[in-house]
């Protein structure tokens, strides 16, 4: 990993968020701003950020409404968004491991990121 590479980002934590730091504008640690980035891409439907060139967001949802999904087209989705918007994750590495259980409206996806010793879990129903 570069040591010369400015991780600094904008909080984008916000009032009710676990981790939301009143007053906080800026993250520095390379983990916070890449878990941020992490939920954007994750929490964020393919049609909530309008224009040109942006294609942020996984649109979790609207698997979980699909009834013969492939965990892979998923997972694929995923890797295609770590790519574009946070790149600095390939510099470190990463693993993802996509659970989809039967759920009784609709079903439940776990997916699980580990990062440089990290598992964070995200959890959708």
């Amino acid at each position: 990993m570069k040591r010369n590479v400015d991780w600094k980002d904008f909080t984008i934590r916000w009032n009710g968020h676990q981790k939301f730091v009143e007053g906080k504008l800026f993250e520095n640690d390379i983990m916070e701003v890449i878990i941020q980035k992490l939920e954007m891409i994750l929490f964020t439907n393919e049609t909530e950020i309008y224009g040109k060139g942006y294609n942020l967001g996984v649109d979790l949802e609207y698997y979980l409404w699909e009834t013969q999904i492939n965990n892979d087209i998923i997972k694929g989705k995923i890797v295609q968004q770590i790519n574009e918007y946070i790149p600095e994750l390939n510099l470190i590495g990463y693993d993802i491991d996509l659970q989809i259980s039967e759920g009784t409206i609709r079903d439940i996806m776990n997916i699980n990121i580990q990062v440089k010793g990290y598992n964070l879990s995200f959890i959708f129903a």
